[in-house]
């Protein structure tokens, strides 16, 4: 089994707060109610989450146009 160094370790984590950061202030910024727990899903499973949420955010402002 491979494991990382501390390193390689702190880079992945903030890469991810800064993901999970990004989320969170766009989906703030445009009126989420969940923005919280978007943040929080991107900082957990980033690969997922953000097409998942850019997806859902292109589709609803397609809607309301």
């Amino acid at each position: 089994m491979a494991t990382a160094d501390p390193v390689t370790f702190l880079i992945a984590v903030a890469l991810a707060a800064a993901i999970s950061a990004g989320v969170f202030a766009h989906a703030s910024r445009h009126g989420s109610r969940h923005a919280t727990a978007w943040g929080v899903a991107a900082f957990l499973a980033a690969g997922i989450t953000v097409p998942v949420y850019f997806i859902r955010h292109w589709a609803r402002r397609g809607k309301r146009q």
